[in-house]
């Protein structure tokens, strides 16, 4: 297996599609979307609003061109790859410290992802979260080292089917061993809004009545998953724009099943695990619900073992998509990029195993040594690595004026920007410092997008105008010559 087969594979049009979409969605719909409408009710349904027009942007706007660099170039497999053969860029310095910045952000984020895991298996089963980390990397790391994408494309099938049957499985247990009239008689009895109408209305979040900073940020949340390397790369695989377009059909369809499912799972839930008190922890909320149904016995126990596998598929298929970006960087943007070692052809395949073992090894090592471990953490460094990629990657594909050096300070700023906006306190409220986001009650995602695409934008009319070369080649790919 070389380098290429282990990035791009050789699934089929149908398992790619899926494969992006169940990387998307198995995570922030699976796991995250019953949680969140547990607590908050379903003003977060304003999230997910977001989360589909960036899938849109992405299938409608980015995956065409994407696809045409790939196949005139002949041997892009990763975003870094993408920018310096887009830009032409000399001395591999833009190539590196993307794939710097992607690889770094992608090991914590797979950190934070099986460390959750680990807690939330460790809490169902009392075990040590640590050891379960351990386990659910090495596997991952062997399978994925030896299988590379097509393990990827070809469990995507399978778990989109666990995935959509599984949560309409529990969903239907839990209507019938509480009954309609008894689930809305908990819900207006619970503490979360003292109201089911409250609760499932979508103009209010945690009880509250929604301001329109509320909708920026919440809408704006979803737009991160444009910036994520892995399903940004999915179309460095595409054979041609007919099997963009029977993706873009499959993933319609997946998604908003998936949603429906998953939204009226995460309702219920809550009349389900009344009286119950209600939990801002997600290994808490999961335990209470596994509790449960282990409880009711008969169909209880096998609902509740489905809703474990359901966890794990939703916390693997993120952690398989960010650690193949991080093994493919290494090896194509790290090691043959910057050509730091001679690489020998009949050993490509054991390079990768070795790369995806030590990457496994540097994520257990990562997320042994986060002590906060929150929901809100993992959003924060989606958030980081989002606006740093979203802004890049969409200017470069609509804007021909665009360069290296402003793809290099939008890179930049998106990075830094998000801890800045998010953490640092300029401004006073009420006698008290705080930062930009704390004062005007939104989210770092608006502000730090804004930040990179003025930094793009800035940088590139500030320094050189591409070649007349790189233009040609804008103008052609954007107008669909190449097909």
């Amino acid at each position: 297996m070389d380098i290429r087969r282990f990035a791009l594979g050789d699934g089929s049009t149908s398992s790619q599609a899926l494969s992006s979409i169940v990387f998307t969605a198995g995570f922030t719909t699976a796991v995250i979307l019953p949680f969140y409408l547990y607590l908050f009710g379903a003003g977060i349904f304003w999230e997910f609003l977001g989360i589909a027009i960036c899938t849109l942007v992405v299938w409608g706007v980015e995956s065409y061109p994407l696809m045409r660099y790939t196949r005139k170039s002949k041997k892009i497999l990763t975003l870094p790859g993408y920018y310096e053969y887009r830009f032409k860029s000399r001395g591999g310095l833009l190539r590196l410290f993307a794939s710097v910045e992607i690889i770094v952000l992608s090991i914590v984020l797979s950190a934070l992802f099986v460390k959750e895991l680990g807690i939330i298996i460790g809490t169902l089963f009392d075990l040590d979260p640590i050891k379960c980390m351990a386990v659910v990397l090495l596997i991952v790391s062997v399978l994925l080292g030896y299988f590379g994408i097509n393990l990827i494309f070809k469990t995507a099938w399978t778990k989109a089917v666990i995935l959509v049957l599984g949560i309409a499985f529990i969903l239907l247990h839990m209507v019938f061993s509480v009954g309609i009239e008894g689930l809305i008689r908990n819900l207006m009895s619970s503490d979360i809004t003292g109201s089911v109408s409250r609760y499932l209305n979508v103009l209010y979040h945690d009880g509250k009545l929604l301001e329109p900073e509320d909708y920026i940020s919440l809408i704006s949340l979803g737009l991160l998953a444009s910036g994520m390397p892995f399903m940004l790369g999915i179309f460095f695989a595409e054979k041609g724009p007919k099997s963009i377009n029977t993706g873009r059909r499959i993933i319609i369809v997946f998604g908003i099943v998936l949603f429906e499912f998953a939204f009226f799972m995460g309702t219920v839930s809550r009349g389900y695990l009344y009286p119950e008190a209600r939990t801002n922890s997600l290994s808490r909320y999961f335990y209470m619900l596994f509790d449960k149904m282990y409880n009711d016995v008969g169909a209880g126990r096998i609902a509740a073992f489905i809703l474990l596998l359901i966890i794990i598929i939703g916390f693997v298929t993120a952690l398989e998509g960010a650690m193949h970006v991080v093994v493919t960087s290494i090896y194509d943007d790290i090691i043959l990029g910057g050509r730091l070692v001679k690489v020998n052809p009949k050993h490509v395949r054991r390079d990768i195993m070795i790369i995806s073992i030590f990457s496994g090894i540097a994520i257990l090592l990562a997320g042994a040594y986060i002590e906060q471990m929150s929901i809100s953490l993992i959003i924060t460094f989606i958030t980081t690595l989002g606006c740093s990629i979203s802004p890049t990657i969409f200017l470069s594909l609509v804007w021909k004026r665009m360069n290296a050096a402003g793809c290099m300070a939008g890179l930049v700023g998106g990075l830094l920007s998000v801890p800045f906006f998010k953490f640092t306190p300029c401004f006073l409220l009420g006698g008290k410092r705080v930062s930009l986001c704390d004062m005007l009650g939104i989210n770092s995602v608006i502000p730090s997008m804004v930040t990179t695409i003025l930094f793009v934008i800035l940088v590139s009319l500030l320094t050189k105008k591409p070649d007349e070369e790189i233009e040609k080649e804008f103008r052609a790919i954007k107008s669909r010559i190449s097909e």
